[in-house]
């Protein structure tokens, strides 16, 4: 037996509450806006939840007891979507509060043509059609057969025709659907799907959580198509499900040292120890400091990698958890970052290469991600990488970073440095009396 709308009424207006306090907390004075209140309120969120866990919680089912699950429903909760056999299935319907304020960024308006890459449940789909109207569309991709069937049912229970629910590979995009307006990725993203270069819109928008290496989690951005890229504007953090499908094989960040074809060779001791107590706790542990170092390695370093494995355990590398370096293939080299310390092996060229790029990151003041702009480019067509713009390449697409013109404005404060109200040129890659090689 379905919930009456008597047993969802108070339920759904807790559930608003709980929305509006939540938008507050984002900055938005007035809580949730309007026509996302009206959408979300015309789009029951039971009607789309049938058998769920919470995090690892017991098997729910909504037929089983209706009313004793409608408060775990419209709570804030991240709901895991489950098989027929009760196995979960690699989906979730999202935390409400930070979907909606995603959904928000991305400023949906009547009459847009929208795609939803990881469509799920259909939730998210239907309070879309709802923000887009009778005039406007929305394409939700879902690779998942047995989602994808249930949320094309529970849509046209409540009467959407303007949603259309597709069974494929969301990288894959919706050739017939575009240009699209305004695209929303609801999975963790390795390479941005280049289809969307060419199904989007000139100055549409793409909403895309992408995955960061060294930070174990996601830059949910808000990009800009212009022209031949895309541009970055707004970004959360944020973290989600993988995407599964054509290039989203994420190779070669995780590192088992012992499979090096050269470990063997080298870790019978160590070529370098240097100490480097850059945010570290007094029981050893790393602090926000060389947090934002992993992550400016990662975005910045070709070989990159976090490593793992039973090498680590050596009593000669102490508390290696969450360790993380350079491999330098070539030389045969490894430099490995952890707990206050860098540690070399097999020469020095890898931790030379580690120390220049920790003096590279110190002289532009330790940055953070707030410090850097992001553009999306196919590999083919990406600028070339300067002393201030790195290029990270994937699959298809090249993550091209740079420091923003203002990031080192503070050095003009500084007596022995030349610069303007906005700091030093940044074309000239040097910065106070430091000038650092290209990419290391």
């Amino acid at each position: 037996m379905l919930p009456t709308e008597e047993d969802v009424a108070p339920h759904m207006a807790q559930f608003i509450a709980m929305l509006d306090a939540a938008f507050e907390s984002y900055r938005s004075e007035d809580g949730l806006p309007a026509n996302l209140r009206d959408a979300v309120q015309a789009t029951p969120r039971h009607s789309f939840v049938h058998r769920f866990r919470v995090g690892s919680g017991p098997l729910l089912d909504l037929q089983d007891d209706p009313a004793r699950h409608l408060p775990t429903i419209y709570s804030d909760e991240v709901m895991r979507h489950v098989d027929a056999d009760g196995a979960s299935l690699p989906s979730t319907n999202s935390q409400p509060s930070f979907v909606l304020w995603l959904l928000h960024m991305l400023d949906l308006r009547p009459g847009q043509r929208v795609l939803e890459i990881g469509s799920g449940s259909g939730w998210l789909a239907a309070v879309m059609a709802h923000l887009v109207g009778s005039e406007g569309h929305v394409t939700g991709i879902e690779i998942i057969p047995e989602l994808a069937a249930q949320s094309r049912t529970d849509l046209a229970a409540l009467g959407l025709a303007n949603v259309t629910i597709l069974t494929q590979d969301g990288t894959t995009g919706h050739s017939a659907g575009a240009p699209f307006d305004r695209v929303m990725i609801t999975a963790g993203t390795w390479d941005v799907p280049p289809v969307l270069f060419h199904q989007v819109a000139d100055h549409g928008h793409v909403l895309v959580p992408i995955e960061l290496r060294g930070t174990g989690g996601c830059q949910v951005t808000l990009l800009r198509r212009t022209g031949a890229h895309f541009v970055a504007g707004r970004s959360i953090a944020g973290w989600f499900v993988p995407l599964i499908g054509t290039g989203q094989e994420r190779t070669g960040i995780h590192r088992t040292l012992e499979n090096l074809p050269f470990w063997a060779e080298i870790a019978a001791m160590p070529t370098g120890r240097f100490k480097l107590p850059l945010g570290v706790a007094q029981d050893g542990h790393d602090g926000s400091a060389m947090r934002e170092f992993r992550a400016f390695l990662g975005r910045t370093e070709l070989g990159f990698a976090v490593f793992e494995g039973d090498a680590l355990k050596d009593a000669r590398t102490p508390k290696m958890a969450g360790t993380f370096g350079l491999v330098d293939e070539t030389a045969k080299a490894v430099a490995l970052c952890t707990s206050g310390e860098l540690i070399g092996y097999g020469g020095c060229a890898a931790i030379r290469r580690l120390a220049r790029a920790f003096a590279r990151w110190a002289a532009f003041g330790l940055p953070g991600m707030a410090a850097f702009g992001l553009e999306v480019w196919r590999i083919e067509a990406a600028p070339p990488a300067t002393n201030w713009r790195w290029v990270e390449r994937r699959d298809e697409t090249a993550l091209v970073w740079s420091l923003r013109p203002d990031a080192t404005a503070w050095r003009s404060l500084l007596d022995d440095v030349e610069a303007g109200p906005t700091g030093p040129d940044p074309s000239s890659g040097r910065i106070g009396d430091y000038t650092h090689p290209p990419n290391g």
